[in-house]
């Protein structure tokens, strides 16, 4: 288990306190403390991931192709909020190795339709297990606050965007 895995089990403070208030009052700000969770969250999963030499918005995107076959690469990347240019490199990196096919879209040659390879399908089901055990970990960090609440707290911060 990573160093971040099990510093996210333990009840220590997200914040440590600072002697004098050096934070300012930060330390009661809720968009830094999200912060500070967004980050201790994406350490933890960017190491569940190494082992696949995958990115956190590489597996994003390959669970998003899987859902949805065929998807258009433009709509991928807004249901992400991927900007074009940034999902164009993606999408050529995941090609490149083996893991993502681009196809045409039906009625519009412009575009690209997305598809996993076998490759990709196998990569991504292995990918998802540690992606679990990730979860899991996130989960175990919230002790007994409700996890719906928590991501319906969180879906309406996102909504402000």
């Amino acid at each position: 288990m990573s160093q971040s895995g099990t510093s996210a089990a333990r009840s220590e403070p997200a914040v440590a306190e600072a002697p004098g208030g050096l934070l300012g009052g930060l330390d009661a700000q809720v968009g830094f403390v999200l912060r500070l969770a967004q980050v201790a969250v994406f350490k933890d999963l960017i190491e569940a991931l190494r082992p696949f030499s995958l990115r956190p918005t590489d597996f994003s995107v390959l669970l998003v192709i899987e859902a949805t076959p065929g998807l258009k690469q433009q709509a991928v990347g807004e249901a992400l909020s991927i900007q074009r240019p940034n999902l164009v490199t993606i999408i050529d990196q995941l090609e490149g190795r083996g893991l993502v096919k681009r196809g045409a879209a039906a009625g519009d040659r412009r575009s690209y339709a997305l598809t996993l390879t076998a490759e990709g399908a196998a990569l991504l089901a292995e990918a998802k297990v540690a992606h679990t055990a990730h979860s899991e970990r996130v989960t175990a960090a919230l002790g007994g606050i409700d996890k719906r609440l928590v991501l319906e707290a969180l879906s309406r911060i996102a909504r402000m965007a």
